[in-house]
């Protein structure tokens, strides 16, 4: 699967192409994520653990191992726009509305010179009446080789 896999419980939307995508290297991947949540509701600081999640997996096809806007699919309630892209980067505006609660924001994406590492992060903000949220993702993925042959 690709890189967005890893924010699958974040996303479902998608916007139309206007920038280059970002591709890194097929083969085996080890991606993390960590997402840290900064919530105060009338005031008062909310505890929220922060959420942490690993994959291991083979990314062998060209939509596996490209970054781009449809990646705002696996954002369930997010639109993409503002899309940007450079040589090794590509970013993204994003506009969603989780149950109710509108947050906007940025995901932003480099690559290593040898496409075999990437990093990325995620930035949301939102308000409703009285709370104030935030969620911080941070991703991190590497090759770690080629892909077992499979039966």
């Amino acid at each position: 699967m690709r890189v967005a896999t890893i924010l699958l419980p974040l996303m479902l939307a998608a916007a139309p192409a206007l920038a280059e995508p970002l591709k890194v290297a097929k083969g085996m991947w080890s991606s993390s994520t960590d997402i840290y949540f900064d919530v105060t509701v009338d005031g008062e600081p909310m505890e929220i653990p922060a959420d942490h999640s690993v994959i291991e997996e083979c990314w062998s096809t060209d939509q596996e191992v490209t970054i781009d806007e449809t990646m705002v699919s696996f954002f369930e309630g997010c639109t993409a726009t503002g899309l940007r892209s450079e040589a090794h980067a590509f970013g993204m505006d994003l506009a969603c509305d989780f149950d109710g609660v509108p947050m906007t924001g940025t995901a932003e994406f480099v690559a290593n010179k040898d496409r075999d590492g990437f990093a990325g992060r995620l930035l949301l903000t939102g308000y409703i009446e009285g709370a104030r949220m935030q969620a911080d993702g941070v991703l991190l993925g590497h090759r770690t080789g080629s892909c077992a042959a499979q039966n």
